[in-house]
């Protein structure tokens, strides 16, 4: 049988992002640390710093750690 998927609470991928993101450490670095692929880091932060631009530009912005497409949420100004 294949392997199950590991799942990664909102909290963990926001703790890795932002990790990465203040240079603390790189993206390999934190994919092994946490036994996670670099190209799902990558997208992890895509998807951070997509949410942050919408919100910023006052846009609906999709529910960090969902598909934009199950969950959006509308901000107020």
């Amino acid at each position: 049988m294949g392997k199950q998927r590991k799942t990664w609470s909102t909290d963990v991928k926001e703790a890795i992002i932002l990790n990465v993101l203040r240079g603390e450490l790189g993206v390999a670095e934190a994919a092994r640390q946490h036994g996670v692929n670099e190209s799902l880091i990558h997208t992890w932060k895509t998807q951070f710093l997509e949410a942050g631009r919408a919100r910023v530009l006052g846009r609906t912005a999709p529910v960090w750690g969902l598909p934009a497409s199950l969950a959006t949420v509308r901000i107020r100004a």
